[in-house]
C-alpha cells in the first residue's frame, strides 16, 4: 500500500467535548438509525402565521440539541427572550435565548433534547399526535406566545423513535465499552479494551452481529473470525466481555476536521426475540481526547502525518 504524508501544523487534533463521528462504513457516512421514506408526501406550510419547525445541523446530534426554527410569516415583530418545545412525545426545559424575530424572517433557536416520553410500544403506531406540538415563546413584555409545531423534515418524529427504540434496548440489556486504555499493537498505539453485554430484564440469546468505523477509527474485535458476531450473550448468562481494539482510521487532517462525531459507533444488535436493532455505543467521554491522541500518535508513527519541526 502507498502511504500518504500530510503535516499537521498546529497540535494534535483532540476530540473537543462537542464533536464526535458517524459509522456504518463510518460514522460521519452514517444517517439516522430510523429511517425516513423519500416516498412520504410534503408536509405543507402554514400562511400568515407563527410557526415552528424542528431541524437539525451536524453540529447538533453530538451537542444532544435539536433547533427550534421559528417561521414568522405574519406583519408582526416578536421580541424573544425564552423558547420552550412543548410535545406529549418530549418536552425541553424553558431555554433562556435572545432574539428578534420579524414578519418574513426564519430564526433557529438551540433546545436540548431530553429523551423521549415513551407511550405504548414506542412505535410509530402508538407514538402521540405531532398535531398537538407546539413551541412557547416568551417575549420582552413578559408575555407568552404558543405557535403550531409542523414537523416537515420529520425530525421530531425521528427524535422520539430512535430513543425509544434505545430505551426498549437498554431496558434489556447494557450494552458498553470497559477498560479502555492505551496499547500497542504491530508497533504502534492503539486503544484496546472490552465490549461488555450486561443482562437486564431481556431473555434468550443477545448477539451484537457488527460494530461500524467512524472516521478516526477502525474497530477490530480482537477474537472475531471474519463473518462471525463480535459478542454473543447466552440465554441464561447474565454478562459476557470480549476484547476490541480501536485502530487508527483516516490520519489526514482535513478530514478529520470535518469530523461531527467521531465516537459514535454503530453496532447491530439481535435481542432475544430474534429482533434486530441498530444501537449507538459511545465510549464514557472521559475516553474521548485519549483515544484521538493515541489514533494521531499512531499516523505520526506510521508516518502518515508529522509535525512541524518534527525531525
Amino acid at each position: 500500500m502507498v502511504r500518504r504524508r500530510f503535516v499537521l501544523v498546529l497540535v494534535l487534533l483532540a476530540a473537543c467535548g462537542e464533536t464526535t463521528a458517524d459509522p456504518v462504513a463510518s460514522s460521519d457516512q452514517a444517517s439516522s438509525t430510523i429511517a425516513v421514506t423519500t416516498t412520504e408526501p410534503d408536509v405543507p406550510l402554514p400562511v400568515g402565521v407563527l410557526f415552528a419547525v424542528p431541524t437539525q445541523n451536524r453540529e447538533d446530534p453530538a451537542k444532544g440539541q435539536f433547533q427550534v426554527q421559528l417561521h414568522n410569516d405574519t406583519d408582526g415583530r416578536y421580541d424573544l427572550t425564552a423558547v420552550q418545545f412543548r410535545w406529549a412525545g418530549y418536552t425541553t426545559p424553558v431555554v433562556e435565548r435572545t432574539a428578534v424575530i420579524v414578519g418574513g424572517q426564519t430564526v433557529d433557536l438551540p433546545v436540548p433534547f431530553p429523551g423521549a416520553t415513551c407511550t405504548g410500544d414506542g412505535t410509530i403506531a402508538t407514538m402521540p399526535s405531532l398535531d398537538e406540538a407546539t413551541v412557547r415563546l416568551r417575549l420582552a413584555d413578559g408575555t407568552e406566545v404558543s405557535m403550531p409545531v409542523v414537523d416537515q423534515f420529520h425530525l421530531a418524529r425521528r427524535l422520539y423513535l430512535e430513543d425509544c427504540e434505545r430505551q426498549m434496548i437498554d431496558a434489556q440489556v447494557g450494552i458498553e465499552w470497559v477498560d479502555l486504555h492505551q496499547d500497542e499493537f504491530e508497533g504502534r498505539p492503539v486503544t484496546a479494551g472490552q465490549l461488555r453485554l450486561t443482562r437486564r430484564a431481556g431473555t434468550g440469546e443477545v448477539i451484537v452481529r457488527s460494530v461500524s468505523n467512524t472516521v478516526p477509527y477502525e474497530f477490530a474485535a480482537v477474537d472475531t473470525a471474519v463473518g462471525e458476531p463480535v459478542a454473543v450473550l447466552p440465554d441464561g448468562v447474565d454478562e459476557v466481555s470480549v476484547p476490541v481494539r480501536f485502530l487508527e482510521s483516516r490520519c489526514d487532517p482535513h478530514a478529520l476536521a470535518e469530523v461531527k462525531q467521531p465516537t459514535k459507533f454503530i453496532a447491530q444488535i439481535v435481542l432475544g426475540d430474534g429482533s434486530e436493532h441498530p444501537y449507538i455505543i459511545y465510549p464514557d467521554r472521559s475516553y474521548w481526547n485519549a483515544m484521538r491522541a493515541t489514533a494521531d500518535e499512531a499516523c505520526v508513527v506510521l508516518g502518515e502525518i508529522e509535525f512541524v519541526g518534527q525531525s
